[in-house]
């Protein structure tokens, strides 16, 4: 969906254009990326239960839970969403032919094949499964960017040039990067200026706001009005962020791997951060301008957590001091990227999925992204806000582990986020479950 409105500085609000929100482009279909996305992210609800109850000492501490709890809830959930739904959202953004199902299904089975051999090459200590099934992966992404490349270049030169598909091209293109980055993590001993962190955390930032965060950001900025159904408040803003963007998360990769943090990594962080700016404040003027609910507010209120890292970098990269341990820090930093930022998005994304569309009735394996009417919604406002206030709690639990009072305060807030976690999973497959019965039945 193209943006419809352009802001002009002298008026207090937009103007508006005509609204073709109706006539967007075909329906999208469900794929096997969608129910393996919801499966992971059960699977990774459990994960974390599991987590949780090793900090009390409840259940046998295991080695590689940490690792697979993130793993399952990024390349499981996150890129399961993506591989299934970038094709389909290019073509239907550039009006070209989706890639066919059969490649679908060669590329869910690759993905899942993969995953499973780097998981058991990295959990038991097998160096070389984990290369091939990362090997596997970084064939498969390669093969998603050149899809959605020849979908750009077959295209009218004036689709091409949308704001929307530049995200959706740099978008694989980092997530190359950042599962290049891995082997040296891992099965190789890369030695690089910045050293084995300073590659971690270029890894992370290729993954997280390279490839999960630009994606997310280009489908938002396009169907995120349908949500709140408005038009979205500028697209002015929105082409002058992605440059931003484009220029910031390359300097954000490339920085720690060169040791670089105050110069080139600083820079990077300096321009991605402008362009976020601009895209927060377009959702939040569209959100104002149109009917609220509770996946819209849940969505919006996720997109202050993605710069929650960034608020400490400027302290790590110059040397300041806080009194907190660099790798508590971290920690704390991913907590609030993942569950504070992107298990939002990836909820909200498979509840739209799941639910009823347009058309009572209509075959459950067609589905667009966001219906016309009726926005499904499992959260409403006070969970939304018992959410953001459990992710705080436990972020400032992590960063200050040393005090007394922190087991109390990261408990309480962890078990908010299971408790809403596990409600949002239940929600999304009761809204699945009459749709596959009265698809059996039909």
């Amino acid at each position: 969906m193209t943006d419809r409105t352009s802001h002009d500085s002298r008026q207090s609000v937009p103007e508006r254009r005509p609204d073709r929100r109706s006539n967007d482009g075909p329906l999208l279909s469900a794929t096997p990326f969608h129910a393996a996305g919801v499966v992971f992210l059960a699977a990774g609800f459990v994960l974390a239960l599991f987590q949780g109850l090793q900090q009390f000492d409840l259940v046998p501490q295991v080695a590689w839970i940490t690792w697979t709890h993130i793993h399952f809830v990024t390349i499981g959930a996150f890129t399961q969403l993506l591989f299934g739904t970038l094709p389909q959202l290019t073509a239907r953004k550039l009006d070209r032919p989706a890639p066919a199902s059969w490649a679908t299904r060669a590329r869910f089975i690759g993905l899942n094949g993969g995953l499973l051999l780097a998981w058991y090459g990295r959990a038991f200590g097998e160096p070389l499964w984990f290369d091939v099934g990362l090997g596997t992966i970084w064939l498969l992404t390669l093969w998603l960017f050149a899809v959605v490349l020849v979908m750009t270049l077959r295209s009218d030169g004036g689709r091409a040039r949308d704001p929307t598909v530049g995200f959706y091209l740099l978008s694989p293109f980092v997530y190359l990067v950042g599962l290049g980055l891995a082997f040296g993590l891992y099965s190789h001993g890369w030695d690089v200026p910045g050293g084995w962190y300073g590659l971690r955390e270029a890894h992370v930032h290729a993954n997280a706001w390279g490839f999960l965060g630009l994606a997310a950001i280009g489908t938002l900025y396009d169907h995120f009005p349908r949500l709140v159904d408005a038009d979205l408040y500028s697209d002015r803003l929105r082409r002058y962020s992605f440059p931003l963007f484009a220029l910031g998360i390359f300097p954000l990769v490339v920085g720690p791997v060169l040791g670089m943090g105050r110069t080139v990594t600083g820079t990077g962080l300096a321009l991605y951060a402008a362009g976020y700016v601009l895209y927060v404040y377009t959702l939040a003027r569209t959100y104002l301008a149109g009917t609220s609910n509770g996946t819209a507010l849940s969505v919006l209120a996720a997109q202050g957590w993605i710069l929650g890292p960034a608020a400490f970098a400027p302290f790590i990269l110059f040397g300041i001091p806080l009194g907190i341990p660099e790798p508590w820090i971290e920690t704390g930093a991913l907590h609030f990227f993942f569950l504070g930022w992107g298990l939002p998005i990836a909820l909200a994304g498979a509840l739209l999925f799941v639910s009823p569309r347009e058309r009572p009735g209509a075959d459950a394996s067609v589905a667009g992204l966001v219906p016309a009417t009726g926005v499904p919604s499992v959260v409403g406002p006070w969970i939304v806000l018992a959410w953001n206030v459990a992710v705080l709690a436990v972020g400032i639990g992590f960063f200050y582990q040393d005090q007394s009072w922190s087991a109390l305060l990261h408990g309480a807030g962890y078990a908010v986020l299971l408790a809403i976690w596990g409600y949002y999973l239940l929600g999304i497959v009761g809204r699945r479950w009459p749709l596959h019965a009265h698809a059996s039945t039909a």
